[in-house]
């Protein structure tokens, strides 16, 4: 079986790729890529103690990258996950529900490169009931 971790990213795996036509990566790729593409940041696992144990909260970090003039859709990907992320329920048999306090969506322009690209990330957190 999963860990609630991995469960959690397998299953943003699934949504997200289609978003970026299958170009999604475990970290930043490190070679020339086509647009749009996303890659994980970063995941982890916290721990809430309750009387009778301790509930995870699993957070998860991805980035969606686009070219400069594409800052509409690097934002309407954002939004769609964040969306299809608050109505998650079940990932590879754990129940789940999106914290959406704990969640957020930040579109940067990054101007280390030329042309500049749009940057979305997405910080996402769930419970696991």
């Amino acid at each position: 079986m999963k860990t609630a971790e991995q469960a959690i990213r397998d299953n943003l795996w699934k949504l997200v790729s289609p978003m970026v036509d299958d170009n999604i990566y475990d970290a930043r790729p490190m070679k020339e890529v086509g647009y749009p593409f996303a890659d994980f940041a970063d995941s982890g696992t916290r721990f809430t103690g309750t009387k009778s144990g301790a509930l995870p909260v699993v957070t998860v970090s991805l980035n969606i990258w686009d070219v400069e003039d594409k800052r509409k859709k690097v934002s309407g990907i954002c939004s769609e996950i964040f969306y299809r992320s608050m109505i998650l329920r079940e990932a590879y048999g754990y129940k789940v529900s999106l914290r959406i306090n704990d969640s957020d969506v930040r579109i940067l322009q990054d101007r280390t490169v030329t042309p500049p690209v749009w940057r979305g990330l997405i910080t996402l957190a769930f419970d696991i009931l």
